[in-house]
């Protein structure tokens, strides 16, 4: 079947007209998802440290629990094991033989120091180890002086942190030790989760948001959206990693801005130029959805049958049903006639079959939305979409037990309601 065949089906417009917008839009997502997969690289962080001192508890408490439903790591090398989770944004690799008798651990070092090594050589970002977690617990104040060896010459080779875990107080001299003998590592001190002990006496958790940050501070610019997609902790590093992604492709004069992508729906089929503007919102949302780190379907097609609702909740505001709830000064004073028949069509479509095209009027916005592409309007409605976001982060915490229509429908609803805090705004606008 050749491209555009599809728009000739009436069956096929009826049953699923998404599949001939995505179609006809393939092409562009494609370019579209190869630029944003350039600076989301997935970092790789190395984990080290004796066992016991709380990297589990650490990594979970980061990024959420989908390491320990990982299971065993695959070995890289003879002393490095790498857990690739695939809806995880992070690599992670975990070194071997710090326990091990001096002449196997000499043999364990080096390995890892080759491997690292041989990936620094590649002229791929993406191969090489970009920092090393070194864990040591910050309450036993006991480190070995091979251990001290380790940092030093694994910091000759990459970034390396050392995280004093299990931090209950704030006595420095196990720190200032450390940083005596490793001058050129940075230290974190944390306490991944909360401590109760006698009595009431609970110490909650600290020091996370500090081991992100420095964590931004040393990765290459390439893997920090990514990172700061996967960590769970720094909620505002989302939502600038968002806003910066909004703006580079609201203000940048290259081929990938969203304005562009919305004018290749210009030349399709009066009613489907229509849909086709709502599925450049929806891809918005949906690059928005990723940078924060809310699970997202990558097929963007089944995303746009899942987010339906979403695109809904951004219109209702906008509506009027004659009877009913009114859509705003703007809808009363200028009335549907301004929009023109397929955007009225679409909204049908939209809201259901029960609803005739006679017993709507629809607000000027729509047309702003729906018709054309509004920088304003766009850039006001996407960041009310990263709050909504931001909002449902730091409600839901559980939100991996989730479906993606879950989350969605969770999101629509909170995304309508906002849209009727800015619905006076926007008509303003319109």
């Amino acid at each position: 079947m050749k491209k555009g065949e599809l728009f000739m089906t009436e069956e096929t417009r009826q049953d699923d007209i998404w599949d001939d917008i995505f179609y006809e839009l393939k092409e562009e997502f494609k370019k579209f998802n190869e630029d944003f997969d350039k600076n989301f690289l997935k970092p790789n962080i190395v984990l080290s440290g004796k066992t016991g001192v709380g990297k589990s508890t650490l990594i979970n408490a980061i990024f959420g629990s989908v390491i320990a439903r990982a299971g065993e790591g695959k070995p890289v090398s003879q002393s490095l094991e790498k857990y690739d989770v695939e809806e995880l944004n992070v690599n992670l690799f975990d070194t071997k033989g710090l326990e091990l008798d001096p002449q196997e651990r000499e043999k364990s070092r080096n390995s890892i120091i080759s491997e690292i090594i041989n990936r620094s050589d590649s002229p791929n970002v993406e191969e090489h180890m970009h920092v090393m977690w070194y864990c040591i617990s910050n309450e036993s104040r006991r480190i070995e002086d091979v251990e001290l060896e380790w940092i030093n010459e694994f910091s000759k080779y990459m970034p390396v942190i050392v995280v004093l875990t299990q931090t209950l107080d704030a006595d420095e001299t196990f720190q200032k030790k450390i940083e005596k003998e490793c001058p050129e590592v940075q230290i974190c001190r944390v306490l991944a989760v909360e401590r109760k002990l006698y009595g009431d006496i609970v110490i909650p958790p600290h020091g996370l948001k500090n081991l992100i940050s420095e964590t931004v501070n040393i990765l290459p610019e390439a893997t920090v959206r990514a990172f700061t997609a996967a960590q769970k902790i720094k909620i505002e590093e989302k939502i600038k990693s968002a806003k910066e992604l909004l703006k580079e492709r609201l203000d940048s004069k290259s081929l990938f801005n969203y304005k562009n992508l919305a004018q290749v729906t210009d030349a399709f089929p009066i009613g489907l130029d229509v849909l086709g503007k709502g599925a450049v919102y929806l891809y918005i949302a949906k690059d928005i959805m990723t940078v924060m780190g809310i699970p997202v379907s990558k097929n963007f097609l089944k995303f746009t049958k899942e987010a339906k609702s979403l695109l809904k909740s951004i219109l209702v505001p906008f509506v009027l049903f004659e009877g009913g709830k009114t859509a705003g000064k703007a809808a009363v004073k200028y009335g549907s006639e301004k929009l023109g028949p397929k955007i009225l069509a679409f909204i049908t479509k939209l809201f259901g079959k029960t609803i005739s095209k006679g017993n709507i009027v629809l607000s000027p916005v729509v047309g702003l939305i729906m018709g054309s592409f509004n920088r304003k309007v766009t850039e006001k409605i996407t960041n009310t979409f990263i709050d909504v976001c931001s909002d449902f982060l730091r409600i839901e915490h559980n939100f991996e037990e989730l479906s993606n229509e879950e989350i969605l429908n969770i999101l629509s609803q909170s995304m309508q309601q906002k849209m009727e805090d800015i619905q006076e705004s926007l008509e303003e606008i319109a």
